[in-house]
């Protein structure tokens, strides 16, 4: 067979003769000339290998056995004549180590723990970094935790305190306070797209102002943005892979990034929204929250109150009918986004003229005309 190798020679050794040493190094490969010693310890007659690679020393242990003789094959590519010759071997190490241990010093190695994450996110990929990353942010410390819910627990007492005080009698009737947290719609409208203008539920002045953060939204992979909701998500993803996309994608990119700060006040637990996080996208949506959604009866500015998550929870259902397709949205999928009870989000839909399919869970928006009147039990305004 041509890929057969003739045995020219092959030698063997007695004890103590002088063997060339095939080297392992504990952190890689050496590729320089340097000289190469061998030592034989005057105690227990034990050889070392020791090489000097400027600054640096390493030394190991020549493995000889009795029992078994190290040799490797040596092969001619022009006359195809193998030789096998006998080695020694020895694991090289830095004498820095060594050092440190006579030193009584621990020696700076990574955990394995620690090793594993470095390399993931070095080299892991997105998704094998993000893992890590994830990781990292659920090992928190203990006492910052209990140090921040001691806080909290102390806030809402002082603001329970504090609603006795600056919480002013609502004297408004129902109707007047519905119109304060339902965004302003068209009674007499015969069509669904007439029903709401979505610049009554957002500002124009706002939507014309956040072009450029639809953009980065766009060509960004929905799974990076720092938006927590999966629905959200989900609808972006949606957008983003159209063939082609139009002014009205865009537009409803730019409801879904402020979707994501009204989920965030929904779900805020300090009665205080002034410098909380509401959207890790961009503080202009933010600001317009802060000042759109405060309770317009408490006198300290910026309080978040039943009012600010009434308000927050009629919006976002209705710009939730505006991004879908059909003016419709599941129950189950905003019940889980907002965390909120499904009988709770009918109620609120109510209001905004959106309404169950018949024996079904999806919400579709009507005609305000066809919406029957809501229970006089049922009393949205808040008492003090």
């Amino acid at each position: 067979m041509e890929d057969e190798a003739e045995v020219e020679t092959a030698c063997f050794h007695q004890k103590n003769d002088i063997l060339s040493t095939r080297m392992k190094f504990q952190n890689g490969c050496f590729l320089g000339n340097e000289e190469y010693y061998a030592v034989e310890s005057t105690t227990d007659r034990k050889r070392k290998a020791v090489l000097e690679a400027g600054d640096h020393v390493y030394t190991g242990d020549l493995q000889d056995s009795e029992d078994v003789d190290f040799y490797i094959a040596v092969r001619n590519k022009t006359t195809n004549k193998v030789q096998i010759v006998p080695v020694q071997q020895a694991l090289m190490s830095n004498h820095i180590y060594k050092q440190l241990e006579r030193e009584g010093k621990k020696i700076p190695t990574l955990s394995k723990e620690h090793a594993s994450k470095k390399l993931l996110k070095e080299f892991g990929g997105r998704k094998a970094s993000r893992f890590v990353d994830n990781r990292e942010q659920m090992m928190v410390n203990v006492d910052v935790v209990r140090q921040d819910l001691d806080e909290t627990v102390k806030s809402v007492a002082q603001n329970e305190d504090e609603d006795e005080d600056t919480l002013a009698d609502v004297t408004v009737n129902n109707e007047e306070y519905l119109a304060s947290i339902v965004p302003k719609f068209d009674k007499e409208a015969t069509e669904l797209d007439a029903v709401y203008d979505v610049e009554n539920v957002i500002p124009k002045d706002l939507l014309d102002r956040l072009d450029e953060e639809a953009k980065v939204v766009f060509s960004t992979p929905a799974q990076t943005l720092p938006i927590k909701s999966e629905y959200l998500k989900s609808c972006l993803v949606r957008i983003q892979e159209k063939p082609v996309s139009s002014k009205k994608d865009f537009l409803h990119i730019k409801l879904i990034i402020y979707m994501d700060a009204l989920q965030s006040l929904i779900s805020l637990r300090s009665r205080q929204m002034q410098g909380k996080e509401l959207s890790r996208i961009t503080e202009k949506i933010e600001n317009d929250i802060r000042h759109r959604f405060a309770d317009p009866n408490v006198a300290r500015r910026g309080t978040r109150t039943n009012f600010s998550s009434e308000k927050a929870l009629t919006h976002f259902i209705v710009l939730a009918l505006l991004i879908s397709e059909k003016y419709e949205v599941d129950i189950n999928v905003l019940s889980r986004a907002l965390a909120t009870s499904k009988d709770r989000i009918k109620q609120y839909a109510h209001i905004v003229n959106a309404l169950p399919k018949s024996r079904s869970d999806i919400l579709v928006l009507r005609l305000p005309s066809k919406v029957p009147a809501l229970k006089l039990g049922r009393r949205f305004q808040r008492k003090k």
